[in-house]
């Protein structure tokens, strides 16, 4: 499943927020076996979130097994030698706690929020299906059933994912984020439980994870119960991952959907754009401070032109998260305003973002920029998973665990220098694809001297190709 969090608002409201002016402790160890502990205490509520974090995602999938790393991840509650299918699932229930999984592309968590006093049992749970599966062939077969039924919910009968999942297959070509983490339908069919079982020999041991634990705890007592439940997991060799690198972006494209579900137009584009750990890494800073001050809020750049002055559109909104091992995207979406043609709306767009990359931004956006970074969202602080959430993804980018805590004085110290570098860099529309969600076209709309085209293969989007 897509993760679609704000990483950088959830780690800036946490750690700038006035109630945690003090920023909690955050501890790490490693156990003899390879396993990385991370605690962070918040002795607020006598409650933890126990989160472990998978070096393994969709970007691993196997070339023609995609959706394996997610049928994994539903595999993981099927049962075990100890614990038989739903078992983990409803001891957890009856204790009072939560848990719930989730698969990206660059690693698989599965995290549980419980008393303090049951952080035991929930060690105990989630080493014993690290070590091994037995799921049922029946349970097998019913759970493939479930992701495709996944599929086809979550993206068959959703226009706007359609259409995502076909912008990420034409902007990535060769980099594995070009597949969907859920996988495509002909292969998803096609995954056997050898497969997923496989799967787990080879990436589920402990000096592939990360157990993060946040909550009423300190670093003593987490080492100890550690030690007691995941310190006999054995260390076992791991093959490298591969992941094929992009190729220059050297044309625009675009990709044009009509769907029957669709009602109002819609109009997006996303740059390739560096992350933490691929491509140009000290943009990534000035990126999350260009998304911000382009896109976020009634204020920014894009709301203020497109929706305020020239009324052409009713939302804007610019979504970048650098925090991938892979390439990264800087996302633009925009509702027009009724009536308002698209091509209109796309050179009213096109012409701010050359300016924007021309001029930069005033001090005075920066600053604001920088703020909502910085203090946007307050919920994380409240939230035990959230926490564990930032800290994984920051770990699972290759980024040190102190990153964490120095958000803030990282993001004050963005020039506007740096932004506007960074927006002549990515603002190119040769590493962008454009996308027009549109209504289904009716008999008397579509040409009459031409059929109608064919339908690409998962969706009914057609790619027009075009040489910059």
């Amino acid at each position: 499943m897509k993760h679609c969090l704000r990483i950088a608002a959830l780690l800036a409201a946490f750690i700038s927020t006035p109630l945690y002016a003090a920023v909690p402790p955050v501890e790490s160890f490693t156990l003899a076996n390879g396993l990385e502990v991370i605690v962070i205490s918040n002795h607020r509520v006598p409650a933890v979130s126990h989160m472990v974090w998978y070096r393994i995602g969709a970007g691993d999938d196997p070339r023609g097994k995609s959706g394996l790393a997610h049928f994994h991840e539903h595999t993981m509650f099927l049962g075990t030698a100890r614990h038989k299918a739903g078992e983990y699932t409803d001891v957890i229930a009856r204790n009072g706690g939560q848990e719930n999984a989730f698969t990206g592309y660059d690693a698989t968590s599965y995290y549980i929020n419980i008393a303090k006093d049951k952080l035991p049992l929930a060690m105990e749970l989630e080493a014993d299906r690290m070590r091994a599966l037995t799921p049922t062939d029946d349970a097998m077969v019913k759970e493939k059933q479930v992701i495709i039924e996944e599929r086809r919910m979550r993206i068959e009968n959703n226009p706007e994912a359609l259409l995502s999942e076909q912008m990420n297959a034409t902007l990535f070509r060769n980099h594995p984020y070009h597949w969907p983490v859920i996988g495509w339908m002909h292969e998803m069919e096609g995954l056997t439980k050898e497969d997923v079982l496989a799967f787990h020999r080879t990436w589920y041991h402990p000096n592939n994870a990360i157990l993060i634990v946040s909550g009423d705890v300190t670093a003593a007592e987490v080492k100890k119960l550690a030690q007691t439940y995941y310190g006999d997991l054995p260390e076992v060799a791991l093959p490298q991952r591969h992941w094929n690198a992009e190729p220059p972006q050297n044309s625009e494209r675009r990709l044009v959907m009509h769907h029957p579900n669709v009602k109002q137009p819609a109009w997006y584009r996303n740059y390739a754009a560096s992350s933490v750990a691929y491509g140009k890494k000290d943009e990534t800073l000035p990126l999350f401070v260009l998304a911000e001050a382009l896109g976020e809020g009634k204020t920014s750049r894009l709301y203020q032109t497109l929706v305020v002055d020239q009324k052409l559109a009713t939302g804007v909104e610019v979504e970048y998260n650098g925090f991938t091992l892979g390439p990264s995207q800087l996302e633009i979406s925009i509702v027009p305003e009724h009536g308002v043609d698209l091509a209109v709306l796309e050179t009213a767009l096109d012409k701010e973002l050359e300016r924007v990359a021309r001029e930069g931004f005033s001090e005075t956006e920066l600053a604001r920029a920088r703020n909502l970074l910085k203090s946007e969202t307050i919920y994380a602080r409240d939230g035990l998973t959230s926490m564990a959430r930032i800290m994984g993804w920051i770990r699972m980018s290759g980024l040190d665990k102190d990153y964490f805590t120095r958000w803030p004085q990282l993001i004050e110290a963005v020039t506007p220098q740096q932004v506007a570098a960074a927006a002549k860099d990515t603002l190119q529309r040769n590493q962008s694809v454009t996308a027009l969600l549109l209504p289904e076209e009716t008999s008397e709309e579509k040409p009459k001297s031409q059929p109608v085209p064919q339908a690409v293969p998962e969706s009914n989007a057609t790619l027009k190709g075009r040489r910059s």
